[in-house]
């Protein structure tokens, strides 16, 4: 999907006019007696010349008023071609404001409103990017304290659910804090994980590129002239500046210097090497000086995900102190190693905070309990996997988040069973927060089972190149071996004691959704359709996926199942709970 799909759905701010109800005044009748009126009488005779008595004549038009005189001569426009003599930077500098005003820039607000897409959480993995929120926001930039803050109402909209949020992310020089609830769920916000610190300043940066021309400014070694390239049939040079996880290269139209369009590459969990572009149309003075583009769109691999239309820009305005302060009890701390993982990821965090499930920092606490003779229910936070120990070695259920997360399961395996090694891994479905592990299994020798409906976007991933953050699979390269499980199907993978199955569940969620099941403990294993709860609940917008999943047990597949398991939620639920949750 490598069109970028500039025409769909442009965000436009509603205004509300407000028009006053004229009242009308009912004329008051004269004093006077009350009689009732006279019949009307006959229309009087037209009226004759005061002369001859003859009917009145019209008179002759008058004369013609003398001209006016001619008005000022209006000012000389400003010429949208700057100095061609200039460096492609310089050319940039001026066509913003000049070098000095962004040298000058100390601080900056923005009124603005705008939509989110996720990418990659739709029903098939070719779909486009689904929008999933709406939202109004304050952005205050203090840049010389090395402080922001955005406060926003959000509108989510996402799988069924309809939930207004109102937040703030406060951050302080290295310290961040979210205010309020940006929850799908409601749970209060908190102290800021660094990776999201600093995927939220990354974001603003490239929203904003007086920010990365500031530093260019400061420091004129982070720019290189990258060359030229045609962007909407003009010319533009190509310049680039450093930044801490790659590079990003602003295009500057050679004619008139406004920056059109700027790229970088980053990191992600699932789709490993992205590209990011940013597109800036209708640069406006901002109240005290310097242009701000009134509209920006970011497209992630082609596709626009965050768009804005800015309403109002004011710059070196004197800003209250207290508005960057935490509230009492708050104690954020600063982790670098998180901090530049939040950077070369920093989609994967705006994404998932967009959606109202933030997944900042790392899920690598493994907390297994044995729920059935070799089989082991991995807790990690919000998601879980089951390891089922065979006699060739352990079969995973689930491979979810990040390799992080692979990287401790592995290495529980190794602590617990240091002789056998994970032989299977089952995939469930293709979203990102429960696919992003997988690659690292394929490294490790771990042979995939996945559905049919999947299979290519799987052996697609798998080949994907991985060069901002190497993974195992970019530092070992191994070709993937997968096993298919086609339409309402399922594979077995045997074993004396403790064999596990994967079949096919016809879904609301996602095509070619798998689930786990093992015969001889009679758990089904899901992601997604049923999250395990006690007492078990589903919530309405759920009840369609936990229906699927209960028709595909009982009817498609008529498998005895005691227990439901989940790869969210917590210890699994007795089938009997499950069926009356879901109201069969």
């Amino acid at each position: 999907m490598s069109m970028i799909r500039l025409s769909a759905a442009r965000l436009r701010r509603l205004a509300t006019g407000f028009v006053p109800l004229a009242l009308l005044a009912l004329a008051a009748a004269g004093p006077g007696c009350s009689v009732d009126a006279g019949a009307i009488g006959p229309a009087g005779s037209d009226g004759k010349d005061a002369v001859d008595g003859t009917a009145g004549k019209d008179g002759t038009d008058g004369t013609n008023g003398t001209d006016g005189t001619n008005g000022t001569n209006g000012k000389d426009g400003v010429s949208p071609v700057v100095d061609q003599a200039l460096s492609p930077i310089d050319k940039a500098f001026a066509a913003i404001g000049g070098k000095a005003a962004i040298s000058g820039l100390k601080t900056f607000t923005i009124d603005t409103a705008g939509a989110r897409w996720a990418k990659g959480e739709g029903f098939d993995p070719e779909d486009p990017a689904a929008q999933v929120s709406t939202f109004k926001a304050l952005i205050t930039a203090d840049l010389a304290a090395n402080d922001l803050r955005l406060d926003y109402m959000r509108d989510i909209a996402f799988i069924g659910f309809n939930v207004k949020t109102t937040f703030s992310e406060i951050l302080k020089d290295k310290l961040g804090y979210i205010s309020g609830s940006e929850h799908l769920f409601g749970a209060p916000g908190g102290d800021m994980l660094s990776d999201r610190w600093a995927s939220t300043r990354k974001q603003q940066r490239l929203l904003n590129p007086h920010v990365i021309l500031r530093d260019a400014a400061a420091d004129p070694t982070l720019v290189s002239d990258a060359g030229f390239a045609i962007l909407d049939g003009s010319v533009h040079h190509l310049v680039s500046i450093k930044d801490k996880t790659r590079p990003v290269t602003l295009f500057v139209n050679v004619q008139t210097g406004t920056i059109d369009k700027a790229t970088t590459v980053e990191s992600h969990y699932l789709d490993r090497d992205v590209d990011l572009e940013v597109f800036y149309h209708g640069w406006k003075p901002a109240v005290g000086g310097l242009l701000f583009p009134s509209e920006v769109y970011l497209a992630l691999d082609g596709e626009i995900i965050d768009q804005e239309a800015r309403i109002s820009f004011k710059v070196n305005e004197a800003l209250d102190a207290k508005l960057f302060d935490f509230p009492a009890g708050a104690m954020p701390v600063f982790d670098q190693l998180a901090a530049d993982r939040g950077d070369a990821n920093h989609q994967f965090h705006q994404t998932f905070a967009s959606i109202g499930i933030p997944l900042d920092g790392e899920q690598t606490l493994v907390q297994a309990s044995v729920i059935a003779p070799n089989v082991h229910h991995l807790l990690g936070g919000s998601h879980n996997s089951i390891a089922v120990v065979q006699a060739n070695g352990i079969v995973l259920l689930e491979a979810p988040l990040y390799e992080a997360r692979s990287n401790a399961i592995i290495a529980w395996a190794k602590t617990n069973f240091p002789t056998k090694p994970v032989t299977h891994v089952i995939a469930t479905h293709f979203h990102t927060d429960h696919a992003a592990g997988l690659r690292t299994f394929v490294a490790a020798g771990a042979k995939i089972v996945v559905s049919e409906a999947s299979v290519g976007f799987f052996r697609e991933l798998f080949k994907a190149s991985s060069t901002v953050v190497p993974d195992a699979l970019a530092k070992n390269p191994k070709a993937a071996v997968l096993i298919t499980v086609p339409a309402d199907g399922s594979y077995t993978i045997a074993d004396a004691t403790t064999p596990v199955a994967a079949y096919d569940v016809q879904n609301p969620h996602a095509n070619g959704m798998l689930m786990g099941y093992l015969p001889g403990a009679k758990i089904a294993f899901n992601s997604d359709l049923f999250n395990p709860s006690t007492p078990a609940f589903v919530p309405p917008p759920l009840l369609a996926g936990a229906k699927a999943l209960y028709t595909s047990i009982v009817v498609t597949h008529q498998l005895p199942v005691a227990f439901v398991a989940g790869g969210h939620g917590g210890a699994p639920t007795t089938f009997a709970e499950f069926k009356a949750a879901v109201g069969f």
